[in-house]
């Protein structure tokens, strides 16, 4: 497809109308200008075709995100981000189109925010990976993930696939505007609807790299754990993590990486793996699964990832 083309299809009535609906559909909150869903809807039409012609004329700004904290599921809390409702659109509108392309990429290992992925077909996955042996984990936290993703190696990973011009440019304003620290070109908004794509482009290379030197994983964003036959061989997959984290410019948390095993216990994704048993909250109930059948997880979602 031709740059012309691909910004055309990205700006095309119908993509724009579109991407206006999932964003109506989301019910999400004003960004920083203040203006809601209700009232950027009593205009929808002039809103779409003023973004169209920004674009076009490559005068289109984004709106610094607005950000505010929430609690984790731990005690800590966690900084989120919100996007004006045009912002919210014109990101939707580039997501809807190009998400193809990199799904087409993306390994079996990676579940999360893909479409027809969850974290059903994570658990799945590693309930499979149990089953063949695999009982010591590598469980894996990366320092501050998205806050450090680098935005000169994020280009230069999105412009391997698309080269559009206006696509590129405009993920640079995106990027800009979501800086933490102005004078830092490091960090992805969490909330914006880009991120996840970003954050799964950002790290194809870690699943390419680990997997094509016969190692297991299974990620979902940016939490992800990889499967061995033994303890030796998770700490050596925690070297080898550590040594492709290192070409992304990021690296593990210290306090928050630890082996361990389907024996002891551990948890991931909001769920509880113990033996052949697994565990997590739903609606405030405990929901307990034992074996392989995981049609009660696909049903009743763990609180935190199922919102």
């Amino acid at each position: 497809m031709s740059r012309q083309a691909l910004i055309e299809v990205i700006l095309s009535r119908s993509n724009m109308e579109r991407a206006w609906e999932q964003v109506k559909a989301n019910r999400g909150a004003p960004g920083e200008d203040g203006v809601t869903l209700a009232r950027w809807e009593r205009n929808w039409e002039a809103n779409i075709e003023r973004l169209r012609q920004q674009v076009h004329t490559n005068t289109y700004c984004p709106n610094r995100p607005k950000r505010f904290l929430v609690s984790k599921k731990d005690g800590g809390m966690r900084e989120l981000c919100r996007l004006t409702v045009s912002d919210k659109v014109l990101q939707r509108s580039v997501l809807n189109i190009i998400e193809k392309p990199f799904e087409q990429q993306f390994l079996d290992c990676a579940h999360g925010y893909r479409p027809k992925r969850s974290v059903a077909t994570a658990v799945q996955q590693v309930v499979t990976h149990r089953d063949f042996g695999r009982l010591w984990v590598l469980d894996a936290d990366i320092r501050a993930c998205f806050d450090s993703l680098d935005h000169a190696l994020l280009i230069e990973r999105i412009r391997e696939t698309i080269s559009d011009w206006f696509v590129l440019n405009l993920t640079e304003l995106w990027l800009k505007a979501g800086r933490k620290h102005r004078h830092q070109a490091v960090g992805v908004p969490m909330g914006a609807v880009l991120s996840p794509l970003w954050c799964n482009i950002y790290l194809h290379p870690m699943d390419v790299q680990l997997s094509a030197a016969g190692w297991k994983l299974v990620r979902y964003a940016d939490d992800f754990i990889v499967l061995t036959h033994t303890q030796e061989e998770a700490q050596r997959a925690w070297q080898a993590v550590e040594q492709t984290l290192e070409g992304l410019k990021l690296e593990l948390s210290a306090s928050k990486t630890c082996l361990a095993s389907f024996n002891e216990g551990f948890t991931f994704l909001g769920v509880t793996f113990e033996g052949q048993r697994l565990s997590y909250n739903w609606q405030q109930k405990r929901i307990e699964i034992s074996g392989q059948n995981l049609k009660t997880l696909r049903q009743r979602p763990p609180d935190f990832y199922g919102r």
